[in-house]
């Protein structure tokens, strides 16, 4: 018995120490810099979390084919009587960009994948989608649908990559009005309930006054997210600042919740300058008297 009672104090003693051994980790890593807090986080999920996430993938992926069919055919209808209704558009396009000498647009591929959440505290912004670097997928690309901007890519392994929307306290985006005479900021504002999250249209001129339901699209800036992504419509007057700017709430187009698939903007290359400039003609005298 005697012994029984020694083996028993040994494991509950085992026990506390493993138990203490784990919180002082935690401590020491919740401390540490960003880029070791990643590190241990990548080597957790592909180690110890690896069979779980792969099942919570399988399971949601799943789920949304199941879910989406219907939705998913809809769309494509949807998109097959758009394309007949603009078969003439892309020549028209490019006859009017010839004929003001402008060269090729910069083309983007537009990478279709799955939206997985985590659903644990703390991770309500963020999302993981199922593209990484094996698939041209690179930090701070641009996640859209087919209603408009979703959010972009922060963290990019080789098979998966993380990604936040624009609920996120981090997000920002350049913007402009459907008509490009207005530009600003977008960034996110938390409501008491997530529900009741929206985004502010900041650094507006002072002397324009954008009436409800402007559309505003993404401005192309910077070169993180492709122009003329649409974010959302003007609702309201958030703040005047006297003389210098206004501020406006935006109703976004794309609530994140509702969001089970979504693409991946990859920039192509161009394989011309935007703009091309005419050849001077090689004799000036040629050109005769001005």
């Amino acid at each position: 018995m005697a012994g029984l009672s020694g083996s028993g104090n040994e494991g509950s003693r085992s026990q506390l120490l493993g138990a203490v051994g784990v919180v002082l980790l935690s401590l020491v890593t919740v401390y540490l810099p960003s880029a070791p807090q990643q590190a241990i986080a990548h080597v957790v999920r592909q180690s110890v979390l690896r069979p779980f996430t792969e099942l919570h993938a399988f399971l949601a992926g799943m789920r949304a084919r199941a879910r989406d069919f219907e939705i998913l055919r809809a769309q494509m209808d949807s998109a097959m009587g758009f394309v007949a209704a603009h078969a003439t558009l892309a020549e028209e396009n490019r006859q009017l960009r010839e004929i003001l000498l402008l060269g090729e647009r910069p083309s983007v591929r537009y990478l279709p994948t799955a939206i997985m959440r985590a659903g644990t505290s703390g991770t309500g912004s963020v999302f993981r989608v199922a593209a990484g670097t094996g698939q041209g997928v690179g930090p701070f690309h641009a996640v859209v649908t087919d209603l408009g901007l979703l959010g972009q890519v922060q963290q990019v392994q080789r098979d998966y990559a993380l990604a936040i929307d624009w609920s996120h306290p981090e997000f920002r985006v350049s913007a402009m009005t459907s008509d490009g005479q207005n530009h600003g900021i977008i960034e996110p504002v938390r409501g008491r309930f997530r529900e009741q999250d929206r985004l502010v249209l900041s650094g507006v001129d002072f002397l324009a006054e954008l009436e409800p339901g402007t559309e505003v699209l993404t401005s192309g800036r910077g070169g993180a997210f492709p122009r003329g992504v649409r974010i959302g419509w003007v609702a309201g007057v958030a703040e005047t600042l006297a003389g210098w700017s206004r501020s406006y709430y935006i109703t976004p187009s794309v609530y994140p919740g509702a969001v089970t698939y979504a693409a991946i903007t990859l920039p192509v290359a161009a394989d011309s300058v935007d703009s091309v400039t005419p050849e001077a003609p090689a004799d000036p005298a040629a050109q005769g008297p001005p």
